[in-house]
């Protein structure tokens, strides 16, 4: 996957809300303060060009979809921070959020329960 920026991420995020939908669709969702009409379009083709999305004409319309599903590049984003900011390691990952205090102590529990089932399974 090619790397996308902020302002195509944001439009991504809201073609994933909508599911499919024409330039003027996809700016309803987006957050304020709203970019112009022509930049939104804009971005969506170079979201094309990098394969994130396509689109299907009707008449004078396009109506643009995502091709890339957000749990595929959610994959990717989290595959590229793994290896890029803690070298790899789930372990540096993890100890980085609960060292800094950014986990709560209900998900510190979840991811509790979720370790020790994974690691039942994989002893059996």
């Amino acid at each position: 996957m090619k790397e996308i920026t902020k302002a195509q991420e944001d439009i991504l995020k809201a073609l994933w809300e909508i599911n499919d939908g024409a330039v003027s669709d996809v700016l309803e969702f987006l957050p304020e303060p709203k970019p112009a009409y022509n930049t939104v379009a804009t971005v969506i083709k170079v979201l094309e060009k990098k394969g994130y999305v396509s689109h299907k004409t009707y008449g004078k319309t396009h109506v643009y979809f995502p091709v890339v599903t957000k749990k595929d590049y959610s994959q990717h984003i989290l595959k590229d921070a793994l290896k890029g900011l803690f070298n790899g390691s789930v372990n540096q990952m993890v100890s980085y959020f609960v060292k800094n205090k950014e986990v709560s102590l209900n998900e510190l529990e979840e991811l509790k329960e979720m370790l020790d089932k994974e690691i039942n399974k994989q002893k059996h």
